[in-house]
């Protein structure tokens, strides 16, 4: 019986985490309006990346410099994240930067995921 319980438990404490974060995105490259540390109120371009075994979608980004971007990261099977060495950028979930250097930078997954995890990489164009 406490076997039963504790598994009812556990799936709706799953249940609730997957449905409390169903309304966390938005469309790929929308822009949002968002007071800065500063007070400052500014556009920031959002673009939704989804990573999975073993790839990106999508894996090629293209943002003007200048830009203020959020890169939100949907790791739909295990933890992968972006690492755009060039740019000192890493995160597991999302990159929030300037885009001040105009060029095209790899990006690469930044956890170990299997055999296929040298073949993860994508590319950020700043025109």
């Amino acid at each position: 019986m406490k076997m039963n319980k504790l598994v009812l438990f556990i799936v709706l404490m799953l249940l609730s985490a997957v449905i409390s974060g169903c309304n966390k995105s938005s469309p790929i490259g929308s822009v949002v309006q968002e007071n800065g540390a500063d007070g400052v109120v500014g556009a920031v371009k959002e673009i939704n990346v989804k990573a999975f075994q073993f790839g990106y979608d999508p894996d090629v980004i293209k943002v003007k410099k200048g830009e203020r971007v959020r890169i939100n990261i949907d790791n739909s099977d295990v933890l992968h994240g972006i690492r755009v060495p060039d740019l000192g950028l890493r995160g597991d979930y999302s990159l929030e930067f300037t885009a001040d250097k105009q060029g095209e930078f790899a990006w690469y997954c930044t956890n170990m995921c299997g055999q296929g995890h040298m073949g993860m990489k994508g590319k950020l164009i700043v025109e």
